[in-house]
């Protein structure tokens, strides 16, 4: 969260920024103003540690002894599932850094539908990793892949379905300011 803190980005810069008037007699007034400015990527946040947390956590899970063949696989999978997450992001970051976002409107880079698919996918396959879980599907003779085939539909129609209910949500929205404008705007 320091990270991300404009006060504590400025009290960090303070050391250059000290000099500033100082600089200021010495350069050209046009070249100043551009030299002193503050970077682009200053106006958005971009802390890629808990990016890096995931990771760990990731290959901490995908690496781990359990009591069964069946469960160590299923925890794999999910560890496998938090480090795309996190390598995902860090295309995000690298993206966002190269050319800073400048509209209010959501820039959505790809490699953030891979970073939602993957988060969401590592935490229903997390859920089904329950000892009890793993127990059952043991019992009926089923396997790792099993859940993870099903986990990858799952994932897919629950992110569709998030979708369709923001596509509604902007459709209602746009449907309601377009009633208010209209009353507004109507002879009394």
């Amino acid at each position: 969260m320091l990270v991300d803190s404009k006060r504590i980005r400025k009290l960090l810069n303070a050391t250059i920024t000290a000099y500033k008037h100082e600089a200021a007699e010495t350069i050209d007034a046009d070249d100043t103003w551009e030299t002193w400015k503050e970077p682009h990527q200053y106006r958005f946040p971009m802390n890629p540690l808990p990016g890096l947390v995931i990771l760990l956590l990731g290959i901490m899970m995908s690496s781990h002894h359990q009591a069964s063949m069946t469960s160590t696989m299923i925890h794999k999978q999910w560890g496998t599932m938090f480090i795309g997450f996190a390598m995902a992001r860090a295309v995000t970051y690298i993206i966002l850094y190269i050319s800073p976002p400048q509209s209010l409107l959501p820039s959505r880079p790809p490699s953030e539908i891979i970073s939602s698919f993957c988060l969401t996918a590592g935490g229903i396959i997390f859920m089904l990793s329950a000892h009890d879980i793993v127990v059952a599907l043991e019992y009926n003779g089923l396997e790792a892949m099993f859940v993870f085939t099903v986990t990858m539909g799952l994932t897919c129609l629950v992110l569709a379905w998030t979708t369709v209910l923001m596509a509604v949500k902007g459709w209602a929205t746009r449907k309601e300011h377009a009633a208010d404008s209209s009353v507004k705007h109507s002879p009394a």
